[in-house]
């Protein structure tokens, strides 16, 4: 695994975190890296975090017309959230 994955495993695993302790926190590329993470890393590495936890189920996409793309619980999406 390169250091670019780990990096990427890592914030995916913050971002995992965050949610389990706010369900209801729905945000921006931007607004993930800086509110959630408070991190200096690249909003590429925290897109690609985002993307794979997408892909494993974690979070959904909302796609805005016009606007940035959100990113919140996959749970919150579905209404299963607490």
């Amino acid at each position: 695994m390169s250091s670019y994955d780990k990096l990427v495993s890592g914030i995916a695993d913050a971002i995992e975190r965050y949610l389990t302790q706010h369900p209801e926190a729905a945000d921006t590329v931007e607004g993930i890296s800086t509110w959630w993470l408070s991190s200096q890393h690249g909003t590429d590495a925290v897109l690609e975090a985002l993307v794979q936890l997408e892909a494993r189920g974690v979070v959904a996409r909302i796609e805005r017309q016009g606007l940035a793309t959100i990113f919140s619980s996959a749970l919150r999406r579905r209404g299963s959230a607490p």
